[in-house]
């Protein structure tokens, strides 16, 4: 989606970044995405301020910390991003631009959706390109607002819960959110940061929280779910009247580890090599003609997963 950014309009709006650091560790991307998000306000002539919170091993203490730096501060937006979120830098621009009190961008869990992989297969996605299946993996954080039927991917789109991983909130958000919720109020532990000695009081915008009517009171919505502090703070401020929004175009990377596994008798099963260095020698794509034979010989309409399974059956009887 193309966003018209007037920098003039921009300049209005400070940013202050907040990244909780557990262990004081970030991830390169993260790193390279900041460094590139510097250089871009910079150029701009925008305000933009950088603040980390080191060995916090809370999280949800270590953002009510980092919301209190920023409210001390003179800036005007908090852009909260995780250590580990690799970030398109203009997409944080594109957020301040479209000027919404909690918006962010969608960004996958660390697991991988097989199912949706498999789907995309049997569609035919990847018969040219199965690279493309990396597009396919992803399981989001966010969820949408009931009775949402389909998300236009072009336009800002109203959502019940979105991440704190990438989210900017206006300082009126929060301004209002302490208004609503004085209870929220208390006296945290020393963190022996050179910023906060425990010494006053600040407030729990974030937490963990049963959503039901003996946990959270009335004003519950009733799911009964047990919310993360991120997807509690959208619930909360959505009771006092301020939406959140999602943009769905926004691409962002989650990076974690992973156990690559994968044995040789398995790629027995496939039609080609198990050598990269085999594999182009050896075509393995099914054509179109060989799906139309597996199925006039199968007697039946067959769907297109069915077919292809059936080709390669025939193509290994054949050898």
């Amino acid at each position: 989606m193309e966003i018209e950014i007037k920098i003039e309009e921009l300049r209005k709006k400070k940013i202050f970044v907040a990244t909780p650091m557990y262990g004081g560790m970030c991830n390169g991307m993260y790193t390279k995405s900041t460094a590139d998000l510097a250089t871009i306000a910079t150029q701009y002539g925008m305000d933009v301020r950088f603040f980390y919170l080191f060995n916090e091993s809370l999280i949800t203490r270590a953002r009510n910390y980092l919301v209190d730096e920023f409210l001390r501060s003179p800036y005007t937006h908090l852009m909260f991003i995780d250590s580990d979120i690799h970030f398109n830098p203009n997409d944080v621009l594109t957020l301040a631009a479209l000027d919404k009190e909690i918006i962010g961008a969608p960004y996958p869990k660390k697991v991988i959706a097989w199912e949706k992989v498999r789907n995309a297969v049997d569609a035919g996605l990847a018969d040219e390109d199965p690279t493309i299946l990396e597009e396919f993996t992803g399981d989001f954080v966010f969820n949408p607002v009931a009775g949402t039927n389909e998300i236009k991917v072009s336009d800002p789109v109203e959502v019940l819960e979105i991440g704190t991983g990438f989210m900017l909130i206006a300082r009126e958000v929060l301004e209002k959110f302490r208004d609503a919720y004085p209870q929220f109020s208390y006296k945290p532990d020393h963190n022996r940061s050179e910023h906060f000695d425990g010494s006053r009081y600040i407030h729990a915008f974030f937490d963990t929280v049963i959503d039901s009517e003996a946990f959270a009171g009335k004003g519950s919505g009733g799911s009964d779910r047990y919310l993360s502090e991120d997807y509690m703070f959208c619930q909360f401020t959505r009771k006092i009247g301020i939406s959140t929004w999602l943009c769905p175009w926004m691409k962002l990377g989650h990076v974690g580890s992973y156990v690559f596994n994968g044995t040789l008798p398995a790629l027995g099963n496939l039609d080609f090599a198990a050598h990269g260095n085999d594999m182009e020698s050896r075509p393995h794509n099914i054509s179109e003609e060989e799906e139309k034979e597996a199925e006039k010989a199968a007697g039946k309409k067959l769907n297109r997963s069915e077919r292809r399974k059936a080709a390669r059956k025939s193509r290994k009887e054949k050898k």
